[in-house]
């Protein structure tokens, strides 16, 4: 209850802030995006079928009442891509059909077609856990991934530098298969081409920039350090880890109970092998 309280006072908080700014879109923007935000929080982070009932109707309510605060935002600066992208996580609690997502993303791609939050959002919805297929989830990457710029370019506007974009089929196989396979699914021909195709493009995004990082580049280095650990790679994975932070609701850390501990111990394993990881040929 106290944690509910507490819920219901910053909502009043944050409202009491948006309503002194009236026509302020970051405003709006802010308060859809907390909206969304809260609903999940009411969602929790347990599979569904261990959700209590009361949990998915709070949830429910919350996403279903978030549709207002989305408009508002998205009317006072219509040509941002931000609130579309906060509607794909609506989407993905309530069920979206796949043509009103296939719509949603007409919207977001025509103000953006390369942003890696709108891309990485939506994927998730193509994921057969959600309302995909894991054919849908393959398809959907392999084709943001081939029709982004190389991450040493700029963005357009709305944009962050540099797509990053490569990373998205190294996730969906990871969304698909990473339960199934064990590391002989890792190490394959396959996976270690998409790993390579990561790297590549997350190297030109960090040369590229005088400007601070993507700011998605860092975990998109915690998913490829941990490939590289599965693949054998370890020294190649320990640059990897060498260049994060402790930030452990990145890929995959996110998906264990025990983040923290389980982003140590690979970490750590990583060092040790790497120190006796033989160097491969130039």
């Amino acid at each position: 209850m106290q944690g509910c309280r507490l819920g219901a006072l910053e909502a009043r908080r944050l409202k009491a802030w948006v309503e002194a700014r009236p026509g302020n879109p970051d405003a709006a923007l802010v308060l859809a995006r907390a909206r969304i935000l809260h609903a999940w929080k009411l969602r929790g982070k347990v599979r569904a079928h261990i959700t209590s009932q009361r949990r998915f109707d709070r949830f429910h309510r919350e996403l279903l009442a978030s549709r207002d605060d989305i408009g508002r935002a998205l009317a006072l600066r219509p040509e941002d891509p931000t609130p579309l992208i906060a509607e794909i996580w609506r989407a993905l609690g309530l069920g979206y059909p796949n043509q009103e997502m296939r719509a949603l993303w007409s919207e977001i791609a025509a103000r953006a077609p390369h942003h890696f939050e709108a891309h990485s959002s939506a994927l998730q919805y193509w994921t057969a856990k959600w309302h995909g297929s894991k054919r849908h989830a393959r398809e959907f990457a392999e084709k943001s991934a081939a029709g982004a710029p190389p991450g040493s370019r700029r963005g357009a506007a709305g944009e962050p530098p540099g797509s990053l974009l490569a990373v998205l089929p190294v996730i969906a196989w990871y969304e698909n298969h990473a339960d199934e396979l064990g590391d002989f699914g890792f190490r394959s021909a396959q996976v270690h081409a998409l790993v390579d195709a990561a790297l590549a493009d997350a190297a030109l995004a960090d040369a590229a920039l005088a400007e601070p990082d993507h700011p998605r580049l860092p975990e998109v280095r915690h998913l490829l350090a941990y490939f590289l650990y599965r693949q054998g790679r370890y020294r190649a994975a320990r640059e990897q880890f060498r260049r994060v932070d402790g930030f452990t609701e990145a890929l995959p850390w996110r998906y264990s109970s025990a983040k923290s501990l389980y982003y140590r111990a690979i970490r750590t394993k990583t060092a040790r092998k790497a120190l006796t990881e033989r160097r491969r040929p130039r």
